[in-house]
């Protein structure tokens, strides 16, 4: 419980600011914040997935995107880099390769802000699968 007294300098909307963070998806602050493994970085895979979330998403799908991989549709107040993990220590966005076998979804770990994207052979099926996540209601998370 916060004391009154330290709230009182912020108005109701100073105050979502602090506790929501923004609702605006900056791309390309996500992507220079974001950790990427040196097998994705050498695929072409990589500049597919920012350029579709870039160009062929919408703010919407961007914010569910976000929401899939890091349990929150909105982004700190200090941008991506403000990223904290399960335990409320800074923990960067990060994309993992693992491998494409047909039928395979990319897979959030969003305690750790982290999604495995396996390497898609065409940039089609990168943003069917991107879009079949979007398009998902989730209303649960699971453990393995």
């Amino acid at each position: 419980v916060v004391p009154y007294e330290l709230l009182m300098p912020f108005d109701h909307k100073e105050l979502e600011l602090l506790v929501c963070g923004y609702s605006h998806i900056d791309v390309a602050d996500w992507q220079a914040s974001t950790s990427v493994s040196s097998a994705l970085r050498s695929s072409k895979c990589i500049k597919w997935f920012w350029d579709i979330l870039e160009h062929e998403l919408t703010a919407d799908d961007r914010a569910k995107l976000l929401r899939f991989a890091t349990g929150s549709s909105r982004v700190p107040l200090q941008g991506f880099k403000g990223l904290t993990s399960y335990d409320g220590k800074l923990c960067p966005f990060s994309l993992k390769a693992v491998p494409y076998t047909r039928g395979v979804f990319p897979k959030a770990h969003s305690c750790f802000n982290r999604i495995d994207l396996p390497i898609y052979p065409t940039r089609e099926l990168l943003k069917e699968a991107l879009m079949a996540l979007v398009n998902l209601e989730m209303t649960e998370f699971t453990l393995e």
